[in-house]
């Protein structure tokens, strides 16, 4: 016969069991909730529906001391859009008065005044007053001589809207840290992370072309109903003064948790024309990498990393199931490659 102490031993290890099987259920219960939860929250693509078809397009120009490039560009944006607008942000040379008479025979061209007020609200405010279905984002120190490079960019909206494609490059993506793009990015050497540009591993007829995760300045080109859903722009990125870097990944991501398809494709511009003025000196240069360590933080914030792992297996399924593989590239195998190393850093979720 048990002792009172013994029974008691008994119900209490009992008790402890029923204790843990309780535990563990409710432990189980709570894996299960929060992943049907981050299930939701991540599925970024859900109860996506095709876009409108688009038929117009805006070049937005960004002008501030480059008055020797002016003309070259005025001339290679005729015929290519349907609309110019120029936003001459500041400039100390006469840039202002090269781009009236660059632009008199331009029917449908627009200049406006800003007193250097920053690259991101400068493209801002000459989105407000663009007038077309696609808005391309330029650069004064690039010439847009790639003839054809327009009506491809529209091509490629038009025919990947059920994919619902509204941001896109003419420059380059990086996937994982490999970069892609026609031609080599030329990073300022002060910058210290020199990139080999692989070219664009698929094509769509004809067309260097890939869906990806970012898209790259210049040009940008972002559909005007999804750069209205994104509020343009995030002009808390940086202050007058500082350097706009990140703004073209930042609104990249944006689009993407908001279930849209951001991709690139290969505009043949002359890049660079005047240098990098953000690093023409050694105060400009610690700015520059000071404000790139701010605004990386708020790039991988958006989604909880640079590269999220939804967003890059997205791109990788419309890739192989809608696009052509082209010969004689690496960029894949080197995404592939980078890519394992950044899966081992699982992605933040963000609150």
């Amino acid at each position: 016969m048990r002792t009172p102490w013994a029974l008691a031993l008994l119900v209490a290890a009992a008790a402890g069991r029923k204790r843990n099987r309780e535990q563990r259920a409710d432990a189980a219960t709570a894996r299960k909730r929060a992943r049907t939860q981050r299930t939701e929250v991540r599925d970024f693509y859900r109860n996506a529906t095709a876009l409108s078809p688009v038929q117009t397009v805006a070049a937005v120009v960004l002008s501030h001391n480059h008055e020797g490039t002016v003309k070259r560009i005025a001339d290679a944006l005729s015929e290519e859009v349907d609309s110019i607008v120029i936003v001459e942000d500041g400039s100390t040379d006469n840039s202002y008065e090269a781009w009236r008479a660059a632009l008199r025979s331009h029917a449908n061209a627009k200049i406006i005044r800003t007193p250097d007020v920053h690259e991101i609200r400068a493209y801002n405010r000459g989105a407000a007053i663009a007038n077309a279905d696609v808005y391309c984002f330029l650069q004064d120190d690039d010439i847009p001589n790639d003839r054809g490079w327009g009506k491809r960019v529209m091509s490629l909206f038009d025919s990947f809207r059920k994919q619902r494609l509204a941001v896109v490059s003419g420059l380059a993506t990086e996937v994982c840290q490999s970069e892609w793009g026609e031609a080599q990015v030329e990073h300022p050497k002060a910058m210290k992370n020199p990139r080999v540009t692989r070219r664009i591993p698929y094509a769509y007829r004809g067309v260097p072309f890939a869906f990806a995760t970012e898209a790259w300045l210049a040009p940008l080109c972002v559909r005007a109903d999804v750069w209205a859903d994104l509020g343009g722009f995030d002009e808390s990125l940086a202050l007058s003064g500082e350097p706009g870097i990140g703004l073209d990944i930042h609104l990249s991501l944006r689009a993407g948790v908001l279930g849209y398809a951001v991709g690139v494709f290969g505009a043949l511009f002359e890049r660079g024309v005047g240098g990098h003025g953000t690093v023409s000196s050694p105060e400009k240069t610690k700015l520059r990498l000071r404000k790139r360590a701010e605004i990386g933080a708020r790039i991988r914030a958006v989604a909880g990393c640079r590269w999220p792992p939804e967003m890059l297996e997205r791109a990788r399924l419309l890739n192989e199931e809608l696009l052509e593989r082209r010969p004689g590239t690496d960029a894949l195998r080197e995404a592939r490659e980078k890519c394992a190393r950044f899966r081992k850093h699982p992605c933040r979720r963000p609150p």
